[in-house]
């Protein structure tokens, strides 16, 4: 009885994998963007946008599309030589991506870290992704130190 009980457990349909992800880090994050073909700006600032259009998930079971963009905000500073100094008002498409079940996401007036990259002039994106991307809410000085010390050529870590 005990092989009967093992093998249908064996074939019932069961969630295998959970998603693993790497501690977010802004160091890493800007080097993905120095390295990226396209420019980026470091922003930080207020990101408004529509919380229903995010992807719809049920805690890993939904099978949301793998990208959502979303139309939305960022009114903030962006960073210069001498920190975050020159105004970012710009509206901008969120790219929220989706690994499956796990979908990225984000807050409506929440304030962010964000690696915006400028598509064209006038046009600028946010990538959001299940592990984090090029967002990173409710920032610490830290954050915002870490991000200068990589623009100066500086130790890049954190």
């Amino acid at each position: 009885m005990r092989y009967v009980i093992i093998f249908v457990a064996l074939l019932l349909p069961v969630q295998a994998a959970a998603l693993s992800c790497l501690r977010p880090s802004v160091a890493r994050t800007y080097h993905e963007a120095d390295a990226a073909t396209q420019d980026y700006l470091v922003v930080v600032g207020r990101l408004t946008l529509d919380m229903r259009q995010l992807p719809k998930t049920s805690h890993g079971t939904a099978n949301p599309p793998k990208m959502t963009r979303i139309k939305g905000r960022l009114r903030g500073k962006s960073m210069a030589a001498n920190g975050f100094t020159v105004p970012f008002d710009q509206r901008l498409t969120l790219e929220v991506a989706c690994f499956g079940p796990w979908c990225g996401g984000a807050e409506n007036g929440q304030e962010v870290l964000a690696f915006v990259r400028r598509d064209a002039p006038g046009r600028y994106a946010i990538a959001i992704t299940p592990c984090g991307g090029h967002v990173f809410a409710n920032p610490k000085k830290s954050h915002l130190d870490t991000a200068m010390r990589c623009a100066r050529g500086k130790a890049c870590k954190g």
